[in-house]
């Protein structure tokens, strides 16, 4: 072959599941008309969030879109219809009112991977949260803006939020499956003792670990437990999973960043001191036995979260105004350095 012919004697071909894109930014449109149909979803036992629902209902029936919410709050709302079983895949957008935990929550109720997932928009009415970028204070202005704009409007950024889907087997069978946007944590639970855990990616040993847990996390989880566990920060765009022990029994165990679509099981051997429990979003916490295991793998449909602003700078901006990244957590001073001692 020469240089000049611009051919070359070698073919490649993708040798992992090439169905799962590296794409994680987006562009939103919705059709002429908005959406027709939209579910609520409020912060558990909050007043305020109750009120703000209610506002927010009355704002959109106003303009004919049908509002749904979860049947156990159906008893505050009568006037408003019920989403159970299929409805979640008639919704066009989900809205939430709280704090990341009820993002969280609606994630939950999407809880198989065998169909999309709609997008959701969310607004802040909880502590302190990386998933919800606009106030709920500004929320008709701006649903107002991204559904119904002029025709002329520029599309809505999203970002596509993978989950990891998580499959529990004991006895060479599956027993569950969970669906995970922050994290599968396995700990020791009650025990005293440590637990002795395998580590598996792509069917290679990687590691057995002995410590208080393993946190498997896909990048949303990456600000929650596992950054509190001496985790990486990693923003929602980048396609990885993240693996994070927690208080390991060895100085050399650091986070391993591994690619997405990596398959990582994590299995309790029986030699372990210790059972274990696992728990998936801070749910469902169940107990392991030995010689039982955890498969985490990518989810085949992202979460669509709407963001105020374009690419990851929504996630910028909460590491760095939220958590302080690379600044003071004192008030700062126009004094940086003390003076010297003239005497």
């Amino acid at each position: 072959m020469t240089p000049a012919s611009g051919r070359r004697n070698t073919t490649m071909a993708w040798a992992d599941d090439s169905s799962l894109g590296l794409h994680r930014r987006a562009l939103l449109r919705f059709k002429p008309g908005g959406p027709s149909t939209v579910l609520l979803v409020k912060k558990h036992r909050d007043t305020e969030a109750s009120q703000k629902l209610e506002q927010l209902a009355t704002w959109l029936r106003g303009r004919g879109v049908q509002v749904l919410v979860e049947r156990q709050v159906l008893a505050e709302f009568p006037h408003l219809e019920a989403c159970s079983g299929d409805d979640v895949h008639s919704v066009d957008l989900c809205i939430t009112l709280g704090g990341d935990g009820t993002v969280l929550h609606l994630a939950s109720l999407f809880a198989d991977d065998a169909r999309p997932i709609p997008p959701v928009i969310s607004f802040a009415m909880g502590t302190l949260g990386f998933l919800t970028p606009f106030s709920a204070g500004e929320a008709e202005a701006v649903l107002a803006k991204l559904l119904w704009p002029p025709w002329q409007a520029e599309p809505v950024f999203c970002t596509l939020r993978t989950r990891r889907q998580c499959e529990v087997y004991w006895a060479g069978r599956m027993q569950r499956v969970h669906m995970v946007l922050n994290e599968c944590l396995v700990d020791r639970g009650a025990s005293p003792a440590m637990v002795l855990l395998e580590c598996f990616v792509d069917g290679r040993h990687a590691t057995t670990v002995q410590a208080d847990g393993l946190i498997i996390a896909p990048p949303s989880g990456s600000t929650a437990y596992s950054m509190s566990a001496g985790g990486p920060m990693v923003a929602p765009s980048v396609p990885c999973t993240i693996i994070t022990p927690v208080a390991p029994h060895s100085l050399s165990f650091r986070p391993l960043v591994v690619p997405e679509n990596s398959v990582i099981e994590v299995h309790l051997p029986s030699n372990s001191r210790a059972q274990a429990r696992a728990s998936f979003d801070g749910r469902h916490a169940m107990r392991m036995l030995r010689d039982s295991s955890i498969v985490c793998r990518a989810s085949r449909y992202a979460l669509p979260m709407i963001n105020r602003h374009p690419l990851d700078e929504d996630w910028y901006e909460g590491i760095t105004q939220k958590l302080r990244w690379t600044g003071s957590l004192r008030p700062l001073t126009s004094v940086t350095h003390p003076p010297r001692d003239r005497t």
